[in-house]
């Protein structure tokens, strides 16, 4: 008696998993439950657990996951009829009748829903293509578009038919190089590990502008590099912007290869041969026809671009002589003094000045816009700026000295209650940004004072370029203005913020006696005796 029982306990098993014989269930094609009829004896209830991106991953043609009461995965046991399988979602947010059918080759969300008096089986879409979780974009969030299907159904709408006429024009329709562009904009935003920079995304649509209609609604197959040569030719030939050009090109090469890299992916999970576009913006890069870092540095220096404003001493006493004393003058700008001043001693980048807040204000800042995305502000009470949104997503803290500590503390009287250090001048309707965003008018008259041409990336350089004549070691100049490199050894090597607090001192010191009359009150400068090594 015992075997017979064993066998039977092995069959109640696979009946309960939803596992039938060939004569009850006809195996879809690949997982389009949208084109096969399926027979399933309703005595053979589907296993039951919420999905997740784990369990799906995990999910195997040959195991059979087992599941108790609870939903928790206790095991798998053989699919020897080979058929395929389903596990029913039993997430709150799941619709009714939604399912991962997992065969042979793919794995598809499906929705199984009797309509009247019939039982309908709707395709939702294929995994990975559809995704479960946080932080997916709607549109390939699977249960918000099982939900939508499961709602067109109740309406009456025959989603089957429906979905093989879409699929018979999207094989009239050629994909163009727009739709790429689309299909990387769409991964870009939806990447729950990135955080979705707006420059990145303003970048990606203006090299779309530039492109025009014409070639951007070519077929991307048809898409040829002599067609990207006679725009480039153009652009940067004609119309004498090279770096845009440059830009542009190098862009629509992105867009072909993030295509490619799905389908290649695409066909490995089908096993199949992946047939991939080829690139027609490879030729430049692999030709030399734009320019790499060296060539870009020699042409800088020819236009009198990018140069640090300590590269002639004369140059930065004048800036820093008049940007100190335009912070007492009503007639000039206080803000746009101060901005330039704490940018230019902190070795920061202009964004990440602009939104700086103060750190017991944080709850009257607005919200970050993506999960990942925190706050940069100013820790008065600690001497210290804290950035966590910084162009290489790494943290950076960065020790306040005491000449812009001390301006800090005065602009925190000026601004009052707001959130932000830099608070917005303008009174213009269609200025968009809620701070302090672009000293253009301030740096068009500090330039025509002094009569040096700079811009407000340059006074990075500066920092960047003081610091070096300072004879800090690379990897402390590194750190100080936030460039990651060298590996596990050098992440051990940085200083704590303590340690850094002495070296900013020196820094700000440095700068400052590049002043006619210090700004500050005099005290014993000891970075020329200090040993950085």
């Amino acid at each position: 008696m015992q075997p017979i029982a064993a066998k039977g306990e092995v069959l109640r098993l696979f009946c309960s998993y939803g596992v039938a014989s060939s004569a009850a269930t006809t195996e879809p094609d690949d997982g389009d439950a949208s084109t096969v009829t399926k027979k399933r004896a309703t005595n053979k209830p589907t296993p039951k657990t919420v999905l997740d991106k784990r369990t799906v991953a995990d999910c195997t043609f040959d195991a059979i996951p087992v599941f108790d009461a609870s939903g928790k995965q206790t095991g798998t046991v053989p699919n020897e009829a080979q058929a395929f399988y389903d596990i029913h979602d039993t997430h709150k947010d799941a619709p009714t009748g939604f399912r991962l059918r997992v065969n042979r080759s793919v794995k598809t969300y499906v929705l199984v829903q009797r309509v009247a008096s019939k039982v309908k089986t709707v395709s939702v879409g294929r995994h990975p293509d559809l995704l479960l979780g946080a932080g997916v974009a709607p549109d390939r969030n699977a249960r918000l578009v099982a939900a939508e299907l499961s709602a067109r159904l109740r309406r009456g709408e025959d989603i089957n038919q429906t979905k093989r006429e879409e699929r018979l024009a999207t094989q009239k329709s050629e994909v163009t190089l727009r739709v790429l562009f689309s299909r990387w904009m769409a991964d870009y935003v939806a990447s729950a590990k990135r955080d979705p920079r707006e420059n990145t995304i303003a970048a990606v649509e203006k090299a779309q502008q530039r492109l025009g209609h014409k070639l951007l609604d070519t077929p991307a197959d048809a898409l040829t590099w002599r067609d990207l040569e006679v725009f480039f030719v153009d652009k940067a030939t004609k119309k004498g912007h090279l770096t845009a050009a440059e830009q542009t090109i190098r862009w629509v090469s992105a867009v072909y290869n993030k295509e490619n890299h799905r389908i290649t992916l695409d066909a490995l999970q089908a096993k199949s041969q992946p047939s991939l576009y080829a690139n027609p913006a490879e030729i430049f890069i692999k030709t030399g026809a734009l320019r790499n870092n060296a060539e870009l540095e020699r042409d800088y220096d020819k236009k009198g671009v990018r140069r640090p404003l300590s590269g002639q001493r004369e140059h930065f006493r004048k800036w820093l002589d008049y940007v100190v004393a335009a912070r007492d003058d009503l007639n000039k700008s206080r803000t746009g003094a101060d901005y330039m001043l704490l940018t230019v001693v902190l070795g920061m980048r202009r964004n990440e000045t602009a939104g700086l807040l103060w750190n017991d204000r944080l709850s009257k800042a607005p919200e970050p816009g993506h999960a990942l995305r925190g706050y940069n502000f100013i820790d008065l009470d600690h001497a210290v700026a804290v950035l966590n949104v910084t162009k290489n997503r790494y943290a950076h803290r960065i020790p306040i000295p005491g000449f812009v500590l001390q301006m800090l503390r005065e602009r925190r009287l000026l601004v009052g209650d707001s959130p932000y250090v830099f608070p917005r001048v303008s009174r213009s309707k269609l200025a968009k940004a809620a701070h302090y965003n672009d000293p253009r008018s301030f740096l068009d008259e500090v330039k025509k004072a002094i009569k040096v041409n700079f811009s407000t990336h340059d006074l990075r350089r500066t920092f960047g370029n003081i610091v070096t004549e300072m004879g800090l070691p690379d990897r402390l100049a590194r750190q100080l203005l936030n460039h990651k490199s060298g590996g596990v050894v050098a992440r051990y090597a940085d200083q704590s913020l303590e340690q850094l607090r002495p070296v900013m001192e020196d820094v700000e010191d440095e700068m400052l006696a590049y002043a006619t009359t210090s700004p500050k009150p005099k005290r014993e400068r000891h970075f020329k005796t200090r040993s950085y090594a």
